[in-house]
């Protein structure tokens, strides 16, 4: 963390006090502190003083940073360090493997050093209690607005996971007030030839989400092909352009080593191939429009491409608007204006009582619009706030000035958020602006630097819930309280992919670089002479300063700065850094000297105490020599790195709880690796694994593998039945399985299949999603491909009884006469079947046991009848329907009543199908994807004449975009025509 004399903000003062708080937390439940009352009693004391100091920050709002306020900063960083150097200590000499004579000396003198460091702090918070400023601050501002808003509200998402997702998903706002203009935006996606367009205006009036719709619907205009960039300040024309070019071409690593030129030249030529490609330029500033922006429009004039770009200026808006042809039948600059009375009302009431029929307004919500002066962003954050408020924070609002600037109700969102939810939100800020971010990763981030304790346990620290399910919820808080916008959906209706909202990202991220919290390096050499990034400003303090500040959350967004002997973050301490996670794709400095990078962590103490390192996307890290030195390491994501080989050290990560290999060359695990302890979650590739080896690792210790609950992209060979029916009481924790069997040619799954189903149909009953499938080869091979396998029958699954937290379920193989009742809970979500070659028309039944289901995907060959009958009142919540590679299927009927409330429909290579009964019943349908060789034409006018509204088609040739899903590889070989219809409404 930041010295003693860095900047500092009373906001961030009680996020540092909130991660100690956790921090002892934690330290309270080590078996220390358990079998030693003396010390149990120095840490409880310690909470209580700090719990304390945590009621004076939410109950008042200190003014401004203190002396005081730098005493209790500099008790934080000390009560921190100590306690990860003893945590540190522990793992060194586990590690290091002393002889048992040793090691009873050295865990007495680290219990010591412990005890009396906690001695030192509970004197220090003493000493903060009593002094006069606490009393003092307390009463002066007893008649002000209390500082945070209570936490109570946090109760509405902490049911069962069915009950947030479906409260959560019907609270989400209409588009219709905030996609303004989309008129003008259909008829651009509608447009022949180039276009560019800008849509302009003031902070806060909705450019972005307006952006972010067209960016959604482009593909049902022929724009499969989409890239959206967030033009940063910092941003240099390689980091633009290699962007562009990963997003419409999704290329191979050797992108990564191209020159500039090589990456232009590409990135014009993939746009002129393609038929037609949409690009997103969000938040172009004044700094570099015409060093990135210019060049691009020149160069892609003659193409197909429509270029949407949003910005402030109206300088820009004006140059950025250009048609090839009938300049009269197209908008130009999209300006947005601040919303009128009427439709500010209409979005206050959705987001205030979710309802937009123009209700009788309170005088206090009368008062909120006043202040909000039309601005979207500002109705939006205000809402947010006062929707999770209490009484005295709506009568303290009232009294406000009658009109507040942007700036203050963006500094009021953050302040007003509860503890809990503070250090989440700013942790968000180390990912690049405008970045989504996956929510897995995020929630698992969290996890690693500790940020979730503060509702996983009860009063007696006894856990009541899992911190993975406490880390979903804060996500569904925060984009309740829209300081967050949920980007991307699952199938499932749950948050995909989220990112701190624009303006808040420019509040928050300065300061917390200040404070010495977290530190971004990007580095631009345009923006200034010295070659220093002027959005890293730590770099601009002091030189005496920057000596002394301990960072604690790093991230880099380019290469790694270098001095001029080849030093890695020069002036930077960098021993103290918790977190690392990279951005930085291009091979080069990053990938070269990663290693030199994290020794420069271990150059003093040899070992480090960095809990995450995340290098999704990084080409090729070295890994060896230094991983060994990551005693305390939490989180390792590997994700997409293409590494080759995992260093033997992974073994030594006693704390490990996240490994993330998916997207790499790794096909081997060292066998001790399933000793692992703490380890959580595991995401491997796809690759052979001998199941004997772990259930052998568990049956030597059942603590081995006792956490694990996410288990993911594994193949099991054959496995004697016996020792499997031994050891099935193992990993019962998994709440998330992806795995195939692997098995010899036949008829029948095998007893050992059958022990597996067995294993999973009575054991695994926490499962929230399966993945589960036979595939048959000749021999067993290392990596497998289970899309391009041949399937085998699956063993009988029983579900439905014991499995009711399971919402997402996926069956790769051949079912015989299923009895669904059995196989299929009720609480599915999400259903996919592949190769289940079941006969007789299961569309009746179904619809009417799967009444939450909300995706359905009906893969090749799952269904070898001719006729599928789609029920009355059947799938009442389905949004999402996908039916592959169906030969032998000839009609669909869908009866009155049945999914009314299907918004997607995707029909690939159903070449047998001639009619498509009843498909004007649903309504609400909007978007349509036929795929076919034989003449889908055909198939595409029947639609459009059935759908009996107007409809728009747009023909494409069907090739693999980068935004292809995994469950979309079984239908790699087939090729045809694509078309995509959208439904006017």
């Amino acid at each position: 963390m930041a010295a003693s004399d860095t900047r500092s903000d009373p906001m961030f003062d009680e996020v540092i006090v909130q991660i100690v708080s956790q921090k002892l937390g934690t330290l309270l439940s080590h078996p220390v502190c358990v079998e030693c009352l003396s010390m149990q009693t120095r840490v409880k004391d310690a909470k209580v003083k700090l719990a304390r100091i945590q009621e004076f920050f939410t109950q008042y709002r200190p003014s401004k940073a203190t002396e005081w306020s730098g005493r209790l900063l500099r008790a934080m960083y000390y009560a921190e360090e100590f306690i990860d150097k003893f945590h540190l200590r522990e793992a060194r000499e586990r590690q290091k493997a002393l002889h048992m004579a040793a090691w009873p000396l050295a865990a007495l003198v680290s219990k010591y050093k412990l005890w009396r460091d906690l001695s030192i702090l509970v004197s220090k918070m003493e000493e903060l209690c009593n002094d006069q400023f606490l009393k003092g601050e307390a009463e002066g501002n007893s008649k002000k607005i209390p500082g945070s808003s209570s936490s109570h509200a946090s109760v509405r998402w902490q049911g069962k996971k069915f009950t947030r997702l479906t409260s959560f998903w019907d609270r989400q706002a209409a588009t219709n007030f905030s996609c303004r203009k989309k008129e003008e935006i259909i008829k651009c996606l509608k447009a022949k030839g180039y276009i560019e367009i800008s849509i302009w205006g003031e902070q806060g009036t909705g450019k972005t989400f307006l952006a972010r719709w067209a960016y959604s619907q482009a593909k049902y205009f022929g724009r499969e092909r989409r890239a959206w960039v967030h033009v940063s300040p910092s941003m240099d024309e390689g980091e633009f352009l290699l962007e562009l070019l990963k997003q419409a071409e999704n290329p191979a690593g050797d992108a990564k080593d191209m020159s500039i030129e090589e990456i232009r030249a590409k990135l014009f030529r993939t746009v002129a191939e393609l038929n037609k490609v949409l690009i997103v330029l969000d938040d172009v500033q004044l700094s570099n429009w015409r060093s990135l922006v210019g060049p691009l429009w020149r160069n892609l004039r003659g193409t197909q491409a429509l270029v949407i770009t949003t910005t402030r200026y109206k300088e820009i808006a004006n140059y950025m608007c250009y048609r090839d042809r009938d300049w009269d039948l197209y908008p130009w600059p999209i300006k947005l204006e601040k919303l009128d009375v009427v439709e500010s009302q209409k979005m206050l009431d959705w987001k205030l009582h979710r309802v937009s029929d123009g209700q009788e307004f309170s005088s206090e919500e009368k008062g909120i619009l006043s202040m909000c002066g039309g601005l979207p962003l500002s109705i939006s954050l205000l809402s947010g706030f006062l929707s999770n408020a209490g009484e005295h924070d709506h009568a303290a609002l009232a009294k406000e000035d009658s009109k507040m600037a942007l700036v203050d109700i963006l500094q009021l969102s953050c302040h007003k958020l509860p503890v809990h939810l503070k250090p989440c939100f700013i942790y968000m800020a180390l990912f690049p602006i405008g970045l989504p971010i996956p929510t897995r990763r995020l929630v698992r981030l969290w996890l690693a630097e500790g940020l979730l304790d503060s509702h996983c346990h009860d009063i007696e620290r006894k856990r009541t819930r899992q911190p993975e399910d406490v880390g979903e919820t804060f996500i569904l808080e925060l984009a309740y309280r829209n300081v967050i916008d949920v980007v991307s959906w699952r199938a499932d209706g749950s948050p995909k992919a989220c990112q701190m909202v624009t303006s808040l990202y420019d509040v928050i991220r300065p300061i917390a670089m200040s404070t010495g919290l977290l530190h971004i390096h990007a580095t631009s050499k345009l923006k200034d002479g010295d070659d220093r990034d002027p959005t890293s400003q730590q770099l601009q303090l002091p030189a005496q300063l920057r000596e002394r500040i301990k960072i604690q959350w790093l991230a880099e967004h380019t290469d790694i700065v270098t001095d001029d002997r080849g030093g890695s973050y020069p002036n930077l301490n960098l021993g103290h850094v918790r977190s690392f996670l990279s951005f930085y794709q291009r091979r080069g400095m990053l990938t070269k000297d990663i290693s030199a990078f994290l020794r420069k962590m271990t150059s003093k103490t040899d070992y480090s105490l960095l809990r995450v390192l995340d290098l999704e996307g990084v080409y090729k890290p070295s890994l060896d020599g230094v991983l060994h030195k990551l005693v305390l390491l939490r989180y390792l994501g590997l994700r997409s790195t293409v590494l080759d080989s995992l260093p033997s050290a992974v073994v030594d990560l006693f704390h490990l709880e996240t490994l993330d290999i998916k997207h790499t060359n790794i096909t081997l695990l060292p066998s001790s690796f399933w000793k692992a302890r703490n380890l959580r979650h595991l995401h491997l590739n796809w690759f052979y694994i001998d199941l004997k080896k772990i259930l052998k690792a568990y049956s030597n210790n059942v603590n081995d593998l006792a956490q694990l609950q996410t288990l993911s992209g594994l193949v099991i060979g054959e496995v004697k039945e016996s020792l499997m029916r031994d050891h099935m009481d193992s990993l019962t924790t998994l709440t998330t399985l992806k795995l195939f069997l692997q098995g010899s040619s036949g008829d029948t799954p095998g007893a050992a299949g059958e022990a597996v189903a067995d294993w999973i149909s009575s054991r695994l009953t926490n499962l929230q999603s399966l993945t589960f499938g036979v595939i048959q080869e000749d021999k067993p091979v290392e990596k497998v491909e289970p899309a391009t396998s041949l399937i085998g029958p699956l063993p009988k699954l029983s579900l439905a009884e014991k499995h009711h937290d399971l919402f997402e379920l996926y069956l790769l193989g051949q079912l015989n006469k299923p009895i669904w009742t059995q196989l299929l809970p009720v609480s599915l979500r999400v259903l996919t079947l592949s190769g289940s070659r079941v006969k007789i028309d299961m569309m009746p039944e179904l619809g009417g046991l799967l009444r939450h289901l909300r995706t359905f995907r009906l893969l090749a060959n799952s269904f070898q009848g001719a006729c599928m009958t789609f029920a009355k009142e059947g799938f009442p919540s389905l949004k999402i329907l996908k039916i592959w590679n169906l030969p032998q299927l000839k009609e669909v009927i869908i009866e009155p009543g049945a999914m009314l409330h299907l918004k997607e429909l995707e029909l690939r290579h159903l070449d047998a199908v001639g009619t498509i009964q009843g498909i004007n019943k649903c309504e609400e349908l909007e978007n349509i994807c036929v795929v076919g060789k034989k003449d889908p034409q055909k198939l595409v006018n029947h639609l459009k004449e059935g759908i009996g509204k107007k409809v728009n088609s747009y023909k494409l040739e069907d090739r693999k975009t980068p935004e292809s899903r995994d469950d979309e590889e079984d239908d790699r070989d087939k090729k045809g025509e694509k078309f995509y219809l959208y439904v006017e409404k």
